[in-house]
């Protein structure tokens, strides 16, 4: 148990000198990744605070740095995903840059979306099949039946041959 929490502590305190520098995204990032583990914060542990980040000018009234900065440029596909998942209702409505959460929840969506349908294509498919299958028995068709047609036929084709090679052989004779 003593191990667990001097893990956590490191883990935290890496998290920390990551966010000082300015690698990840906010410090209400740490505290919702430290409670996802399940670990409880005793009453006689004080959860270590990050460092505030010196504010800048270019973030007026932020409080560090801003998530929601319109720093990434999507490209043809992503403005077509951001349309698809009805963010924006046209292409040319797209800005020239959007925000790097909105990008990955769009993503995500596109990903579920697609996800969904290939269920759904598949479920169709699946049914399709069946019904094919149920008509061809009716119409007294197998595999098992189709199996034998071509080797009846591989067979007469090779006899053939055969005898076409004994002929040949015949004749030089």
């Amino acid at each position: 148990m003593e191990e667990r929490g001097r893990m956590n502590f490191l883990r935290t305190a890496c998290e920390i000198a990551r966010t000082s520098s300015g690698v990840t995204r906010s410090s209400t990032l740490l505290r919702s990744r430290s409670t996802t583990t399940g670990h409880r914060w005793s009453s006689n542990q004080v959860e270590p605070k990050a460092p505030q980040p010196p504010k800048s000018t270019t973030t007026a009234g932020s409080n560090g740095p801003n998530i929601n900065t319109h720093t990434h440029s999507p490209n043809a596909l992503e403005k077509r995903m951001l349309v698809f998942t009805k963010r924006y209702k046209s292409i040319e409505e797209v800005p020239n840059f959007v925000s790097q959460e909105k990008m990955e929840r769009v993503r995500n969506q596109v990903r579920i979306k697609i996800a969904n349908y290939m269920m759904i294509a598949t479920a169709i498919g699946c049914i399709i099949m069946v019904i094919s299958g149920k008509k061809a028995q009716e119409r007294g068709e197998s595999v098992a039946q189709m199996n034998l047609d071509w080797h009846k036929e591989y067979n007469e084709k090779a006899r053939a041959e055969y005898e076409a090679a004994q002929a040949a052989d015949a004749k030089k004779k």
